[in-house]
């Protein structure tokens, strides 16, 4: 077992919507550190700028944001992936259950799953999956 931390990036508009998840995320285990992010931005650039051993081992992102959503998250996410180490797994999570949406998830290689807010103990297992 190894004593590192994890790093998870919550890349979200919802200050309430970090709460939560690092309340439940924080229950889950003490090896976990949730980085919260209000804006898709910051999160792109503090990726860019992390050394590599400590990227994020998940990326749980909200479809739905002011100035840069999650779609646009992504494609800015394509163009940076080549020069990290590592893919980050990237579970976007929204309160859409637009089919279209669902569908598009399916397309997108960089997501791993699409989960509804508000979270539950059965959506938790989803993001600890990938941890």
């Amino acid at each position: 077992m190894e004593d590192m931390n994890k790093i998870v990036y919550v890349v979200d508009d919802d200050e309430i919507f970090h709460f939560i998840i690092k309340k439940m995320l924080g229950q889950q285990s003490d090896h976990l550190v949730v980085t919260s992010f209000l804006c898709a931005e910051e999160a792109l650039e503090q990726l860019s700028s992390t050394p590599q051993p400590t990227l994020p081992s998940l990326i749980i992102l909200d479809m739905n944001m002011q100035r840069m959503n999650g779609w646009d998250f992504i494609e800015a996410y394509r163009g940076l992936k080549t020069s990290l180490k590592n893919t980050i797994p990237i579970i976007m999570c929204s309160s859409s259950v637009d089919v279209r949406d669902m569908q598009k998830v399916q397309h997108t290689p960089e997501l791993m799953a699409y989960i509804t807010k508000p979270l539950d103990k059965n959506k938790l297992k989803v993001i600890e999956e990938y941890l």
